[in-house]
């Protein structure tokens, strides 16, 4: 306050003309204030997400049987107003969606058999989705909220049907299993095969081949094998002399030429019996390198 307010002794100053006006011009600002509503603010749109998962059971074909269908719920709400606002929007369409499902999965269920979950899986899921989007874009909720879902399938076939088929899924495991092990073996005797023709291939010409083969089963064996095969050197060796000495006494019986024929055709089919290279003929035979013996190659 001033010293006027406080000082008896001084006179008060009567107020001029634009106290008056300022006293008038604040009155009718609190009249207008206590009349008028305040300015609206504008309300923030959010966005609120939920999560749930339910199953329920539908007739197989036939009717002996249900599926079991577990479905994966994605709520998505978006508007104005707090979370728990928002997540009222969603318990608000929650039963008209629930009902929309089991509706829609129950025809699309009967078309299977009850052993055939998997195929009857991607039908119903899409039966489903369609089913949610529909039920929702029917009636648009009146708050202004979006609210939107999205349902993830699974298919399931009956408990005690499970276990009547186990053993036919295992019967079938096995024969699979036996089916890949001789396909296996096909293949493994396919590579045997090509290795062991090429083994007898580079072999068969040469004398040594078995008893070397023996010599690689049986190391501790060697002092025996090399005597055998001495002794198999021999007899073979014997052998080839008995027919030269045949050959030879049959040329009192044959002219020179006959004699050369056969001694020549003996000599080839013991060389070829034991596997020895045919030597090339020298420089003064008679006979060439052809397939006829006895031909000769000389001018």
């Amino acid at each position: 306050m001033s010293l006027t307010d406080t000082d008896p002794s001084r006179p008060r100053r009567r107020p001029g003309p634009m106290s008056r006006l300022w006293s008038r011009w604040r009155d009718r600002r609190g009249r207008l204030a206590s009349t008028h509503s305040p300015i609206p603010v504008p309300l923030t749109r959010w966005t609120t997400n939920h999560e749930e998962t339910f199953s329920f059971d539908t007739h197989c074909r036939g009717d002996g049987y249900d599926f079991t269908i577990e479905v994966d719920l994605c709520w998505c709400v978006t508007g104005s107003g707090t979370a728990d606002e928002l997540r009222r929007r969603i318990d608000a369409r929650h039963g008209e969606v629930i009902a929309g499902i089991k509706a829609a999965a129950r025809p699309v269920g009967r078309r299977y058999a009850p052993y055939r979950p998997d195929d009857a899986e991607q039908p119903i899921a899409d039966a489903i989705r369609e089913a949610v989007d529909n039920t929702l874009a029917a009636t648009p909720d009146e708050y202004g909220a979006v609210v939107t879902c999205t349902p993830r399938t699974r298919v399931d076939m009956d408990a005690a049907l499970r276990e009547l088929q186990r053993p036919l899924v295992t019967e079938q495991v096995r024969l699979e299993g036996r089916f890949d092990l001789s396909a296996l073996w096909a293949r493994r005797l396919g590579e045997l095969r090509v290795v062991w023709r090429d083994f007898v291939r580079e072999g068969l010409p040469e004398w040594e081949s078995p008893y070397a083969v023996s010599l690689a089963q049986q190391p501790e064996l060697a002092a025996k094998e090399l005597f055998a095969m001495r002794k198999d050197r021999r007899e073979e060796a014997q052998g080839l002399v008995d027919v030269v000495a045949a050959a030879a006494a049959g040329h009192e019986r044959l002219d020179l030429l006959e004699f050369a024929v056969a001694s020549d055709s003996a000599l080839r089919k013991t060389y070829d019996l034991l596997g020895i290279p045919v030597p090339d003929p020298g420089p003064d035979s008679l006979f060439g390198a052809g397939d006829d013996f006895g031909r000769s190659t000389a001018p």
